[in-house]
């Protein structure tokens, strides 16, 4: 029987929406799954990593005089050894910042074959099949990877459904001391600096307020912050405003950025350009504000506004406003 991996991303103790989903992933593959997770000390597992729907939980244990987080060529050293040892097939990973940085250099350490961005997996007979989209998302490509090629991917958050929680399963967790490579001892973090976002999580917002070019300078992102602040929702962007410096690149969303699947995506100054609606064509409910009747984002929005933002947000705003002091 094949054997699929899930990782955790280094500095996270739990599996949250996104790694249940790629759980869930592997275990339709009908494969041995494992879930991988680094930590120093098993009294920091989630209780409800007990309750997830795979064979085993890898604990990898490594010493932190390396640094925290733990250097990219400590991490990957790390999971080269376990994919050696344990036999691992096929590694899947959350498609984020951290994994695009260590899942291709994997790949390449354990000569795997790589798939990147899938939206979906599926075994056809002695192959695995990899769809992601291509060309901006107006197509997609079914990548086949043989049997007998260790395999690395990283899925899109979203894509596939959260299980069910196995209530009466207790995982047994496993702890493993890697063999790390001495050329991978190079590097040492001494202090890291993380910006904290207001509010939810881009990535995981169930509302999300996003501004493009069409909204002319940084000063209207306030006014975006102030919307998503009372509907709780997050604050994104277009390529096209991160790169005029009105918003940080944290904040960009699409092709090159990050990937969002909210219940609502309001957008207000975004033409549509394929490689925005990338990373945002997921959403239940796209709601457009535009001045130019022509914009591409209306055909994929449930609803559309052809108008100035700088007379429709503030008439919004003030609307949803009211609306939650009432209730």
């Amino acid at each position: 029987m094949s054997h699929t991996a899930v990782i955790v991303e280094e500095g996270r103790h739990n599996a949250d929406d996104s790694i249940e989903q790629v759980l869930n992933l592997a275990n339709s593959l009908g494969d041995k799954t494992s879930l991988v997770i680094f930590i120093c000390d098993n009294s920091n597992l989630n209780d409800e990593l007990n309750n997830l729907d795979c064979d085993q939980i890898y604990v990898i244990k490594i010493d932190r005089d390396y640094g925290t987080p733990l250097p990219d060529e400590v991490v990957i050293s790390s999971l080269e050894w376990l994919c050696k040892v344990k036999n691992i097939d096929l590694v899947l990973m959350s498609k984020t910042a951290w994994s695009l940085n260590i899942a291709p250099r994997l790949a390449f350490r354990t000569e795997a074959a790589y798939a990147h961005d899938c939206i979906d997996i599926k075994r056809e007979g002695k192959e695995i099949s990899c769809i992601r989209p291509v060309y901006g998302g107006n197509a997609l490509a079914h990548i086949s990877l043989t049997s007998d090629t260790p395999k690395v991917a990283t899925v899109r958050a979203g894509s596939g459904q959260i299980p069910q929680k196995v209530s009466d399963t207790i995982v047994p967790i496993i702890e493993v001391e890697p063999e790390i490579d001495s050329k991978d001892l190079r590097v040492k973090i001494i202090k890291t600096v993380t910006e904290i976002p207001d509010g939810p999580d881009l990535s995981k917002a169930e509302i999300v307020i996003a501004g493009g070019r069409g909204l002319g300078g940084p000063e209207p992102f306030e006014k975006l912050r102030e919307l998503a602040q009372i509907l709780d929702g997050a604050v994104g962007a277009s390529r096209a405003a991160c790169d005029a410096g009105w918003i940080d690149h944290n904040f960009q969303i699409g092709l090159t950025g990050k990937t969002v699947t909210p219940n609502i995506y309001l957008s207000f100054g975004i033409s549509g350009a394929s490689q925005h609606m990338a990373g945002c064509s997921g959403s239940r409910n796209i709601v457009s504000v535009n001045s130019d009747k022509n914009a591409n984002i209306f055909k994929d929005s449930k609803y559309g506004v052809i108008g100035d933002w700088n007379i429709v947000l503030p008439a919004f705003t003030a609307a949803v406003r009211e609306l939650v002091n009432e209730n």
